[in-house]
């Protein structure tokens, strides 16, 4: 049992904001604060241009959501000033930056200036992109420089952060999902009876999203009767979230092609898609029947999920993907590659596949181990990789992994700042 402590939770990602960050950043408070720690969250969600904050208390805490298109010298202004107050009324014994970009930058700047330790959380892209990023780069290793410790979503981000900042405390802070949350309920049922009738049945001529011409073949090749060439119903393969250069959608669809087994295959698309993987998808040449849907709100997703049988997750680079415990939790096998902590997820031939990234050769030779499966393997590995999710990525472990993250750092304030 660790003692009752007061954060401040510093954010970009936060409700009403949508995304897998936000997702992760709400579940962990709330989770913290269901465990008796007051968290007060300092979010930069607020779509205004004029500085300004509004108050919202909660069980456990206050929200405090801050302008996040106003002037940064303001926004942080206003923002300290808020925390100032607060830490006066009931003085913080930590601050937390989720994200190690701005809010790991005052989440350490506030810190030091309140003389508490500090936590920075990274998740992903805030270190594999914003590292590069000239205007972003600075704050991330500012972040990081003056963190009392460190948390990474991947073990492949804690060993790089290492390399760069010798003598940091850095731990490995896995994402999670509640396995009970994905249990279908009829609703999704019929859900996933309807996408998977609509993408399976056949139709009366190719089109765009109808077939793909793989090798030797033509254009939209039994698009009208999908499977029909070896035999065998097609398998549906889901791409979950927003597509863009990092998920690797030409990857995966010239891996389709590469394959030979394009008739064999049914793309679901679930959440926005760039300009270059659209304009693909349109070419009946190069891609397979697929079904896209822009949107879909947050109950809906266990039935789409269910309607696939495998979701593919081709990234350049990731940290750990909410879409993949998600799906994993539903029962789908995960074609991945061990970008960010993907591999430490999937165990390769055990509770779905791993290839190597932008290894277009390996995610075709995949896709042939997967399309292979007899039903009792399939089966098998589905439960497998709802199991992995149970035993591993947990929000229990979670957040026994936070509050231990937290207890590391406990420290008596010296003189600094007089508040």
């Amino acid at each position: 049992m660790h003692p009752s402590r007061h954060i401040l939770w510093i954010t970009g990602r936060y409700p009403p904001l949508g995304g897998g960050m936000s997702t992760s950043c709400e579940r962990q408070v709330r989770g913290l604060r269901a465990r008796g720690h007051r968290v007060d969250v300092l979010a930069f969600v607020v779509p205004s241009s004029e500085p300004g904050i509004e108050r919202i208390p909660r069980d456990g805490g206050t929200d405090y959501l801050v302008s996040r298109d106003a002037r940064p010298g303001q926004a942080g202004q206003l923002a300290f000033r808020t925390v100032l107050e607060a830490h006066r009324t009931i003085p913080f014994t930590h601050l937390v930056g989720f994200g190690a970009g701005s809010p790991g930058f005052l989440a350490v700047t506030f810190a030091a200036w309140l003389d508490r330790p500090s936590v920075v959380l990274v998740r992903g892209n805030d270190f594999d992109r914003d590292w590069f990023e000239p205007r972003l780069g600075f704050l991330v290793r500012e972040a990081l420089a003056r963190a009392n410790v460190i948390g990474a979503v991947s073990p492949d981000a804690v060993s790089r952060i290492r390399r760069l900042f010798p003598g940091s405390k850095v731990r490995f802070t896995p994402n999670a999902v509640d396995p009970d949350d994905w249990n279908l309920l009829p609703a999704d049922r019929r859900r996933r009876d309807k996408v998977r009738t609509k993408l399976l049945q056949p139709s009366p001529g190719a089109g765009a999203g109808e077939g793909c011409a793989d090798a030797g073949g033509t254009p939209g090749e039994n698009a009208s009767d999908p499977g029909s060439r070896r035999g065998v119903s097609p398998r549906i393969i889901g791409v979950f979230g927003e597509v863009k250069y990092k998920k690797r959608l030409p990857l995966l669809l010239g891996a389709i092609r590469d394959s030979g087994r394009c008739d064999e295959i049914a793309l679901l698309l679930v959440g926005r898609v760039d300009d270059v993987s659209r304009q693909l998808l349109e070419d009946p040449v190069l891609a397979p029947r697929h079904e896209r849907i822009t949107f879909a709100p947050r109950d809906q997703l266990p039935g789409l999920y269910a309607a696939c049988d495998f979701i593919a997750l081709p990234s350049l680079y990731e940290g750990m993907p909410n879409v993949l415990l998600e799906a994993m939790a539903v029962g789908l096998v995960p074609l991945v590659s061990d970008a960010g902590a993907m591999g430490e997820v999937v165990e390769d031939g055990v509770s779905g596949f791993v290839f190597a990234p932008e290894d277009r050769d390996g995610l075709a030779r995949t896709l042939t181990r997967a399309l292979d499966l007899p039903p009792e393997r399939y089966a098998a590995m589905s439960r497998r990789a709802r199991a992995r999710v149970e035993e591993r990525f947990s929000p229990d472990r979670e957040l026994d992994i936070l509050e231990d993250l937290l207890a590391g750092i406990e420290r008596t304030p010296t003189a600094g700042m007089d508040v």
